[in-house]
């Protein structure tokens, strides 16, 4: 009894001529690569192994001068995570510290701990109420700073960034 071996993964020509791609389990439809052979497989049979394949990215049925590849980013921050913090840690300023805005968030972390402290004196309450505007105004413009901070941290990566309407060539 004898065990048959199946080829490697790879390119190879059919009985008709045509040359199809074998990943190791089964074969792909007929089709002839633009390159070298055996060297990726048509989009249709990825390996989970194989890094992407400049030549079989590209979209033969349209012009070249039409197709671009954009790569999407995820962004640096996240609204969630800013409104969690504001939610929960909105009067020592954590918000504005997660989205870079340090010099702010250190004056509404220290006027919170300066009411704190002078609530005895009354003048505390004067501060408490101002870091409670502070906090009622930062609900409705924590959108506006994660966005900011999203198209700046884009900018110094270098990457595409989080524009309205299609992405720039």
């Amino acid at each position: 009894m004898t065990i048959q071996q199946l080829p490697s993964p790879g390119w190879y020509d059919d009985a008709r001529g045509h040359r199809r791609w074998w990943d190791g389990r089964q074969w792909s439809a007929a089709a002839t690569p633009t390159g070298p052979l055996d060297i990726a497989p048509p989009i249709s049979a990825p390996t989970p192994t194989s890094r992407l394949d400049p030549r079989m990215m590209r979209d033969t049925t349209l012009p070249s001068a039409v197709v671009h590849h954009h790569v999407v980013h995820a962004p640096a921050k996240e609204l969630s995570v800013a409104y969690l913090l504001l939610l929960f840690l909105g009067t020592l300023g954590a918000h504005r510290f997660y989205l870079g805005r340090n010099g702010s968030a250190a004056a509404m972390l220290s006027l919170t701990i300066v009411g704190t402290l002078t609530t005895m004196v009354l003048v505390g309450f004067l501060l408490l109420a101002a870091v409670a505007v502070w906090w009622v105004v930062d609900l409705f413009v924590t959108p506006g700073m994660v966005r900011d901070e999203n198209r700046r941290a884009s900018l110094r990566s270098g990457a595409p960034g989080y524009e309205r309407g299609w992405p720039r060539p």
